[in-house]
């Protein structure tokens, strides 16, 4: 047995494990890739460590300690009640307003990762207080910002068009983003109609969280309970203005998104070192730990050769068509687990020959491999699905973890082929 299938093994008995013992499973993978990758791979401790997710720590950290001073401060509370009023109390049209939202925050320039770290909290928030499935909130923040992340100003949109025209070959923009945008809206009518959504679209109103009044003679129940609305506190107004500059320094100036976040929150700490004393509390650490403990060992995959031998195997096939299917998997099977920008830039390549000679649809191609790589970023183990997975209050991490990952496998599985028939064959 080659250590690269032995390291698919271990990854497989891994999440078996995790699934029936209650053993976190960032712990498992730190374990694994110290054991593969140092014991059967060769690699030295550095090297181990080299796919450690630094960014991504920071990123998890300093955007749920934000979160956290603005949850202990109630100021999530009142953009929750304040989203829902804004909606007129048809908590059926929330998920669409986060959808649209973050694909805006994504459309105008910010990654699709800070995009989703921006709007999660908000939207697990949502979920928590006005029971809605955290899953629902969670893939529509999620596919919003994979939906706008291939808008002419975006970084996704901007690296596919620098390496079609670094190749001679046309930008694809705007139908690029076109076309991104409308797969990930119907993906998202699926996602709505899958995890609850219909049922929300049967209450006409829910303008506060609460008990449900049972419906009389088989009729729709409503909520009709009014509430006082206070002044906002001077802390709250503090950290409306924190958030903002989050946005504004994301979106316009492409600051690192984590650091701003630590940032913004040291200094409303420092303001009330008492009063916020909790909020490092709220930091969900065993969800960070699971999440850069496997992304450790997907490092360890990459240093030791497993990633290569994965798309070597899936790009076997001869003809122009199968040359396309095979970037599209190649590109959504490893975006899974790594950076999507990253894996632009090794997809599109395969297919800039025959895109060359006409063998391919270009605007076709470029769709269905951008598409794919981007539209798997569901899974758990990507930047995205961590995000979701660190700001869910709804549920045990560890089963949330789950339930997103049996979600994104089909995805991963399927919406690259499906991606290919509508954009390449079709």
């Amino acid at each position: 047995m080659t250590v690269q299938i032995l390291s698919l093994a271990v990854l497989l008995a891994m999440f078996v494990l995790a699934s029936f013992v209650p053993v976190n499973l960032g712990i498992l993978a730190l374990v694994a890739a110290f054991v593969v990758g140092v014991g059967f791979g060769g690699l030295d401790i550095d090297g181990m460590l080299g796919g450690f997710p630094a960014d991504l720590l920071v990123l998890l950290v300093g955007v749920t300690y934000l979160f956290g001073i603005a949850q202990t401060n109630g100021t999530l509370e009142r953009i929750v009640d304040g989203g829902v009023r804004l909606v007129r109390g048809r908590v059926a049209l929330v998920p669409w307003l986060l959808f649209v939202l973050t694909a805006f925050v994504a459309a105008v320039g910010a990654l699709s990762a800070a995009a989703v770290a921006i709007v999660a909290p908000i939207a697990m928030r949502f979920a928590q207080q006005y029971r809605i499935s955290p899953l629902l909130t969670g893939l529509m923040v999620v596919q919003g910002a994979t939906a706008g992340s291939f808008s002419p100003l975006s970084p996704f949109g901007a690296i596919t068009g620098q390496l079609l025209v670094g190749e001679g070959l046309p930008d694809q923009q705007p139908w690029l983003f076109v076309n991104s945008f409308l797969f990930n809206a119907a993906l998202g009518v699926l996602v709505f109609c899958v995890f609850g959504g219909v049922r929300l679209v049967r209450e006409r109103r829910r303008d506060e969280p609460g008990p449900e009044p049972a419906s009389g003679g088989g009729g729709v129940a409503t909520t009709t309970v009014t509430t006082t609305r206070t002044r906002f506190t001077v802390h709250q107004v503090l950290t409306l203005v924190g958030l903002a500059g989050l946005v504004v320094a994301g979106t316009v100036f492409g600051l690192d998104v984590g650091f701003t976040a630590l940032s913004i929150g040291l200094v409303l700490t420092l303001l009330a070192p008492k009063d916020y004393a909790e909020a490092i509390g709220r930091i969900p650490w065993s969800a960070v730990l699971l999440v850069c403990g496997v992304i450790t060992y997907v490092g360890v995959l990459d240093e030791i050769g497993t990633i290569d031998y994965l798309r070597d195997a899936i790009s076997g096939g001869g003809s122009p068509l199968l040359t396309a299917l095979a970037a599209a998997y190649i590109g959504g099977v490893i975006s899974a687990f790594a950076s999507t920008a990253g894996v632009l830039g090794a997809s599109i390549p395969l297919t800039v020959p025959l895109l060359d000679d006409g063998a391919l649809p270009l605007l076709g191609t470029i769709s269905a491999i951008g598409i794919a790589s981007s539209v798997v970023d569901v899974s758990p183990l990507s930047t995205n699905g961590a995000l979701l997975v660190a700001n869910q209050q709804s549920m045990d991490s560890r089963l949330f973890f789950r339930k997103l990952l049996s979600w994104a496998v089909p995805v991963i599985a399927l919406a690259p082929g499906l991606s290919w028939l509508i954009f390449v064959v079709f």
